[in-house]
C-alpha cells in the first residue's frame, strides 16, 4: 500500500493503482461538466485530468512543495494534488483490510495504522459515486 495524505487527511491506495509521484506543476483550468475535475496538467507529453481529491474532503493540500499522484483510473492516468509530506510505501495483511462505506469518497475498505482508520482510495474509480448521482 502507498500511504498518503490531503490535507492532513490520511489515506492510503493499492501500489498498482499508483502510476507515480511527481513534484506538482500548475494545472491549466478547463471548462468540465465532470465532478471535482476542472482542470488539466500536463506533464512532458502527456496531458491528463486533475481530480480535485482536496475539495471532495473539504479541506486543501498541505506543505511545500506540493506533489503529483498520478492514478492510474479506468479511463486513463489522473493528476491528484496531495500533501508535500512524502508518501511511504507498506506491507499490508489482506486479512487487515476492513469494508467500510465512505459515502463521501469510493474506497476499497480501511486499515488501522498508528491507532487511525486510514481509507484505502479506490483510485480507478474515482468519480464514479458522484457521476452515478449526477445521472439519477
Amino acid at each position: 500500500m502507498l500511504f498518503f495524505s490531503v490535507g492532513g487527511i490520511k489515506l492510503a491506495a493499492r501500489t498498482e493503482d499508483v502510476g507515480g509521484i511527481s513534484p506538482w506543476v500548475p494545472s491549466i483550468p478547463v471548462p468540465s461538466r465532470t465532478p471535482f475535475v476542472q482542470a488539466m496538467l500536463k506533464r512532458d507529453n502527456l496531458v491528463m485530468p486533475v481530480y480535485d481529491l482536496a475539495t471532495r474532503l473539504n479541506c486543501q493540500p498541505l506543505g511545500e512543495p506540493l506533489l503529483c499522484l498520478t492514478a492510474r483510473h479506468l479511463d486513463g492516468p489522473m493528476a491528484i494534488c496531495i500533501d508535500a509530506e512524502v508518501p511511504t510505501l507498506e506491507t499490508v495483511d489482506a486479512a487487515a483490510i476492513r469494508q467500510t462505506g465512505r459515502g463521501d469518497i469510493e474506497t476499497l475498505g480501511s486499515i488501522t495504522i498508528g491507532g487511525n482508520d486510514v481509507a484505502i482510495v479506490a483510485l480507478q474509480r474515482l468519480g464514479q459515486i458522484r457521476q452515478d448521482v449526477a445521472r439519477h
